[in-house]
């Protein structure tokens, strides 16, 4: 049998949003969202793990440098230094750090595969970060 393992590289993106549902009034975004209605920025900490069987030849789950490239240019590219409000995958929902999570496991499951991306942590900052792992 195959030995199984999970490996996980980190990345970092920095990017502005602003909490704001659109079909509601001001009053009401600001009752639900507070001081997050105001366009503010984080320095995003991204965690992406991939899963399967090591391989016996080069001992890896995943050729780090491809998985490097594939991050980079699905993820960082898109959103380092970008306002999220204006990228369509939030045109739909608030880009709140679960949503961000969700937007990148849903730009990088195509890439990667289902079955080896096992789960990608979202950090906004030191003491807040969001797991999603497709479920």
């Amino acid at each position: 049998m195959t030995a199984q393992a999970r490996s996980t590289r980190r990345f970092a993106f920095a990017a502005g949003h602003r909490y704001w549902v659109a079909d509601w009034s001001p009053a009401e975004n600001e009752t639900r969202f507070g001081r997050l209605t105001v366009p503010h920025g984080h320095n995003y900490t991204l965690d992406v793990s991939v899963r399967g069987p090591i391989d016996e030849r080069t001992g890896m789950v995943i050729d780090l440098g491809e998985l490097k490239r594939i991050v980079t240019e699905t993820v960082v590219d898109r959103f380092d230094h970008a306002d999220l409000n204006a990228d369509p995958l939030f045109r739909d929902r608030v880009p709140t750090t679960e949503n961000i999570a969700l937007a990148i496991w849903d730009l990088l499951a195509p890439k990667l595969g289902p079955d080896r991306l096992a789960g990608v942590r979202v950090w906004e900052d030191a003491t807040l970060f969001v797991d999603y792992d497709g479920r």
